[in-house]
């Protein structure tokens, strides 16, 4: 437990600061925080625009997933909810509140699974199971570190996460928040992740990297 990785910068995406990424057979889609709250599908060889959805309503976005009607989910952290996409013409579909409720943190990192949308909220040090359909937080358990980002799925069911200013992505079980195992990320600091064939994909929102990182395997 707990490698340190060098990784390897494959392009940089054409909006300022991309905050989510989230990995489909379409392309990769990515959420840009500030120009302004885009969403972009870009092809994975060199990070060409294969769709521009435009701007969102959103505010400094920091997640992005696809629920399994296909539609998109954007983490808006400073209206402090989470947003629901047509990912063919950006119309926004639904939208409700992220805990705590309160303008003191906003949701980070989103995947979906099994009916259900994952989320994590740095202020409060948690990742959160929500009912998309209402909102209604089902549960939730630690993510760790002290700035949560980017959330993932490893093919074995264990949810990653990646803490930016520890530069770690720790492998939790998803019943209890324990951690399994750690890689630790040199480079490029860490934002939005996700994970396309054995590789992680991240991030950075400052020089616009994307890099990838091979998924530890036993």
């Amino acid at each position: 437990m707990g490698t340190n990785v060098e990784p390897k910068v494959v392009w940089r995406t054409p909006g300022r600061q991309p905050n989510g990424l989230q990995a489909t057979s379409d392309g990769l889609w990515v959420i840009d925080q500030v120009d302004p709250n885009r969403i972009y599908l870009l092809a994975y060889e060199d990070g060409r625009v294969l769709r521009d959805l435009g701007e969102t309503r959103a505010r400094h976005s920091s997640g992005i997933t696809v629920d399994s009607s296909r539609r998109l989910w954007v983490a808006s952290t400073f209206t402090y909810e989470l947003i629901r996409f047509d990912p063919e013409t950006g119309r926004e579909l639904h939208a409700f509140p992220t805990p705590p409720y309160d303008g003191r943190g906003g949701p980070h990192g989103t995947e979906w699974r099994d009916g259900h949308l994952w989320f994590n909220v740095p202020r409060t040090g948690r990742i959160y199971v929500a009912d998309p359909s209402n909102g209604a937080i089902l549960r939730s358990i630690p993510c760790h570190g002290d700035r949560a980002h980017g959330l993932a799925w490893d093919e074995d069911g264990s949810l990653w996460c990646v803490d930016t200013n520890k530069r770690v992505i720790f492998k939790l079980d998803p019943a209890t928040g324990a951690i399994r195992d750690a890689v630790g990320v040199a480079g490029p600091e860490p934002h939005g992740m996700t994970i396309w064939q054995g590789q992680f994909w991240l991030c950075d929102a400052e020089t616009r990297a994307v890099f990838t990182i091979d998924v530890p395997r036993a």
